[in-house]
């Protein structure tokens, strides 16, 4: 079931007893969080909706809390979040494993479970998912595809009573990775910018900070257009900004470890996107990026970028002069 689809049955108050949350979209999936908390009466949403992290809290408690009945004979909502169990990192006790399967069997009907595995990779090999598989209503928070997260800041900003061009909200969002709870996050700045002002792309340059990811894809794109100085100049910034070179250095490994899957695989973007986990957008530009270079060329990069990582650990060694070393050999 799509979120849509939770959110029209959530309308009609038609709850199953057990729910799934599922997928990478972890704004999207709190926003639906929020909205379940927000729908019980103020008067009694401490008792009748309960948040239980499973680092905190042991199984036998929790399904104690998601069988115990509303005060005002109302749905009460029990969510899991960070159930590992679910996944190759965590397990239950035998016990335990016994009575979350007894329950998933026989739910309290008037209540609802909802375990929160959103961000999660669930081993389908475990009984305990195959069951929760056969038991529960799953919710697949996927990633938002570009144009659906330009339709909702647009509705932001249209919200809010705020003019912004097409190029300019697009050239936001990409600016941020279509990461979309940096994007709101990020929205107030704008707003209360454009009361004022046109909102252009310098004046997002100027407000907002790109996502670290983002910048490390504008390296990419400068180092394989062979532009020298922009590459160094971007590089430059993002120590300014306090990020540490150990980490863009990381990051750029894990871009050029991108391309060399998207070069070897020859997937159109949303199979790659598929194949690998990742969003669309990310996908789309590790095509157009790989198909630039041969992959001895980005496989090159990767090598030099995986001996600056063990530098940067072991030396002393300037990050600059490392990175512009890196530079002059693939320029």
């Amino acid at each position: 079931m799509t979120p849509n689809d939770f959110r029209k049955q959530f309308q009609h108050e038609q709850l199953p007893s057990v729910i799934s949350f599922t997928g990478d979209e972890d704004f999207v999936a709190e926003q639906t969080i929020t909205a379940l908390e927000n729908s019980v009466d103020k008067n009694f949403r401490s008792w009748d909706f309960v948040r239980a992290n499973y680092d905190n809290q042991n199984i036998r408690e929790i399904l104690a809390d998601a069988a115990t009945l509303s005060f005002n004979a109302n749905r009460r909502f029990v969510i899991i979040d960070n159930p590992l169990f679910l996944t190759t990192k965590g397990s239950l006790e035998k016990s335990e494993e016994t009575l979350l399967l007894n329950y998933l069997s026989h739910p309290e009907p008037e209540n609802t479970l909802i375990f929160n595995a959103v961000g999660l990779t669930l081993d389908r090999r475990k009984k305990i998912v195959k069951n929760l598989a056969n038991h529960a209503e799953n919710i697949d928070f996927q990633p938002l595809s570009q144009r659906e997260i330009v339709q909702v800041t647009k509705k932001r900003f249209n919200e809010a009573h705020i003019s912004i061009a097409d190029n300019e909200l697009s050239y936001y969002v990409q600016r941020l990775g279509l990461n979309l709870r940096l994007i709101i996050n990020n929205l107030s700045k704008l707003i209360m910018y454009g009361q004022n002002h046109l909102i252009t792309k310098e004046s997002i340059d100027a407000l907002v900070t790109p996502e670290l990811t983002e910048s490390a894809f504008d390296l990419v794109e400068a180092l394989n257009k062979k532009q020298t100085e922009k590459a160094l100049e971007i590089y430059k910034n993002l120590l300014d900004q306090g990020q540490a070179a150990i980490r863009i250095n990381a990051l750029l490994l894990s871009q050029y470890r991108l391309l060399l899957q998207a070069k070897s695989l020859s997937l159109s973007d949303d199979n790659l996107a598929r194949k690998l986990h990742i969003h669309p957008y990310r996908a789309k530009l590790a095509n157009q990026f790989a198909s630039l270079e041969h992959f001895s060329e980005i496989s090159n990069s990767y090598l030099n970028l995986a001996d600056i990582d063990l530098k940067l650990k072991s030396t002393n060694l300037d990050p600059n002069l490392l990175f512009e070393i890196f530079v002059s050999r693939k320029i």
